[in-house]
């Protein structure tokens, strides 16, 4: 190696003839400085990929230690389905019965449009916030029979006001059928 250093120092002038073309300098630059951008921006990404793995990592190991061990947690709401098999079926039919009636209100043909039905379905979702308040409540007091009673009740008065919902729609539809046939057969007489 020394050989080859002593013959590139004896002979530079013969080395250093030509010149790099034009903007060879600024080209080199600006390739160096992409390089130190790539590097520190790659260490950030990398960084930032192991960091969301192991928080995925995480959420996931709590969500299966929860399951294990059965304990509701902080954010799981308390049914009447866990308080016996009793109230489970109480629930169960209130929940099938609902369900049924609000699929009826939702297919029923609303003359007006769908606006009105949007706003009817809507008001009918925003009664579930006071079930959801009774199970904050069941949750902090545990199976408090006058909690339960309420839970109960709310099924029975929603069911009512769907029932009642209902007929309404029906007689409005009636009652458009009769105007309408009753203008036709006007027509018809004329």
């Amino acid at each position: 190696m020394d050989n080859l250093e002593k013959y590139i120092s004896d002979n530079r002038r013969e080395f250093d003839i030509e010149e790099p073309a034009k903007g060879h300098f600024e080209r080199f630059a600006l390739k160096l400085e992409q390089r130190r951008r790539s590097r520190s921006s790659f260490r950030w990404q990398h960084m930032l990929q192991v960091a969301v793995i192991a928080v995925m990592v995480l959420l996931s190991s709590l969500w299966v230690y929860d399951r294990i061990t059965g304990r509701p947690s902080e954010y799981q709401m308390i049914t009447l389905s866990d308080i016996s098999g009793e109230y489970r079926e109480a629930e169960l039919y209130y929940t099938a019965l609902i369900s049924r009636k609000y699929n009826e209100i939702k297919s029923f043909d609303f003359q007006g449009g769908s606006r009105d039905q949007e706003i009817l379905l809507r008001e009918l979702s925003e009664m579930d916030a006071v079930y959801r308040s009774l199970q904050q409540e069941l949750k902090l007091e545990g199976d408090h029979p006058m909690i339960i009673n309420a839970m109960l009740r709310h099924y029975q008065l929603k069911l009512e006001i769907m029932n009642r919902i209902m007929e309404h729609l029906r007689e409005i539809k009636q009652g458009d059928k009769h105007t309408t046939d009753d203008h036709e057969t006007s027509h018809v007489y004329s």
